[in-house]
């Protein structure tokens, strides 16, 4: 009977399957599944910027409705207009319905095994030939212009005096007399007594050379082969001026408080313990790695002194060709303010510094007098049109219901308030106007070219580039002749308040 029982149980639950209408869950809500993926912004990357580019999300969106939304998913980031570098946040790749339940879901990355086929000999790339580095030799230098350049100014600094003109006359010996002619051996007269003979064309016998060492233990002779290359001979000089402390190819040098200035030495030179001034010794190799004036005369008024030592053969004109303007003679240059104490005046500089054309207080009609026998027009602080589309600055409070019908036309919308800082509202625009920008700090090279740069100047602002100028936003009050070195590179810099 217990068996007959189970198979009658059984024969119940097949009917039930196969033949009775499918159960249903009726008045129970389907929850919508919104897709995120993990996104870290790297250095220079801005969030509205990534939306665009990278996940193709038009503006009237991202201002509207994914930038609230991003709020909401990370809601550890106080401020989407100051995110670190590297800072991982949330991106939903799809918007949630409104008014409806949904979920999170976060894809998990999946391992991929790739099986790559072996290159062909024939495709592979030669290694490349390293070519010998090419020293400098005393024998290739222009000895006028090291003596001028650098060993004068090093002597000055160390007590010491440079005698490039006239006979030398040596104390007498054994009954006989020595003496040189300067102009062809200068002499480095140190203030520890010592005399440095530079036979900087190898012209001193060896015979003399020997007579100079065995009877006068404080002269010195450098150096006694053509071959040796100027790093080597200057590192010696360097050492023999009995400076302070002397630190080759060290860490880079840092001075400054708002403006930062970093400074590379083959040499750095600290003449004395009771002060702070630093020199700094480069070799410098093209005229195009030389130190602007300007930035020279700037370093001084920080206690730092450049000695540049050029390798580079140049002549009378190309010398006078590479005169720079200081940019003091003419006064005090004056630099722009932006006010952003009152809001839309200092919106509509910034608009006109990113060279955009705007209006103000335009109505903006939703509804006109069709059919419907309606006309609706909503007056917006700030227009602009950028790339065909109509996009709509607001500081005045809107009801929710007259900026959805904004929204509904497909007009972008930036608002704006009063409570906001200067670097979120320039940021909040630049971002708008889909302006890529640097910040928090911006660093510049000194020199014409990056390579071989040895000094940058790094100043705290907001740095952006159209199509006819760049423009620095700094709440710093710029030293005059960083203002004069941020022209002469072309970038118009502005101060905000």
């Amino acid at each position: 009977m217990k068996i007959k029982r189970h198979y009658v149980l059984f024969l119940i639950f097949l009917l039930s399957t196969f033949l009775l209408p499918p159960y249903t869950l009726e008045g129970v809500e389907e929850i919508a599944e919104v897709v995120v993926q993990r996104h870290t912004l790297l250095p220079g990357e801005h969030l509205t910027n990534v939306l665009r580019n990278t996940y193709s999300i038009p503006d009237h969106l991202i201002f509207n409705e994914y930038l609230n939304f991003i709020r909401e998913l990370n809601p550890d980031v106080k401020d989407l207009n100051t995110m670190q570098d590297y800072q991982i946040i949330l991106i939903p790749l799809n918007l949630p319905p409104k008014n409806k339940n949904y979920k999170i879901i976060i894809p998990q990355p999946e391992d991929v095994s790739v099986t790559i086929p072996p290159m062909p000999e024939h495709k592979k790339l030669k290694p490349p030939v390293l070519k010998p580095e090419r020293k400098i030799t005393l024998e290739r230098l222009n000895i006028s212009r090291l003596l001028k350049d650098g060993l004068a100014v090093l002597l000055e600094e160390s007590g010491g005096t440079i005698q490039q003109e006239g006979i030398h006359e040596f104390p007498d010996f054994e009954g006989s007399q020595l003496s040189l002619d300067t102009t062809i051996y200068p002499l480095l007269q140190l203030k520890n007594n010592t005399t440095i003979i530079l036979d900087l064309k190898n012209l001193l016998p060896p015979d003399i050379q020997e007579i100079i060492q065995s009877n006068w233990s404080n002269y010195k002779i450098i150096p006694s082969r053509n071959d040796q290359d100027v790093e080597s001979t200057l590192d010696h000089i360097i050492k023999e001026m009995s400076f302070f402390n002397v630190i080759k190819d060290g860490e880079p040098l840092v001075r400054g408080q708002d403006v930062l200035v970093k400074i590379m030495g083959d040499w750095t030179v600290y003449p004395t313990s009771g002060t702070q001034k630093v020199l700094i010794v480069n070799l410098i190799h093209s005229p195009e790695h030389k130190a602007p004036i300007i930035i020279k005369n700037y370093l001084e008024e920080l206690a730092i002194k450049l000695v540049d030592i050029t390798l580079f053969e140049q002549s009378e004109d190309e010398v006078s060709s590479m005169i720079e303007y200081t940019g003091e003679s003419a006064g005090l240059p004056k630099i722009s303010k932006i006010d952003f104490t009152d809001k839309l005046p200092s919106v509509d500089t910034l608009l006109e510094l990113a060279e955009q054309d705007y209006s103000k207080n335009v109505p903006i009609s939703v509804y006109s007098r069709d059919s419907t026998g309606l006309a609706l027009n909503i007056t917006i602080d700030r227009t602009f049109v950028k790339n065909g589309k109509k996009h709509l600055i607001y500081l005045q409070n809107k009801s929710p219901k007259l900026l959805h019908l904004l929204t509904q036309q497909g007009f972008p919308l930036l608002r704006l308030t009063d409570k906001e800082d200067a670097v979120t509202t320039i940021k909040k625009v630049l971002d708008f106007l889909n302006i890529h920008y640097q910040s928090p700090l911006i660093t510049f090279a000194a020199s014409k070219t990056d390579q071989e740069n040895k000094i940058w100047i790094n100043i705290p602002g907001i740095l952006f580039k159209t199509e006819g100028k760049k423009v620095l936003l700094t709440h710093l009050e710029l030293h005059h002749k960083l203002i004069s070195f941020l022209r002469g590179k072309g970038i118009k810099p502005t101060i905000y308040q």
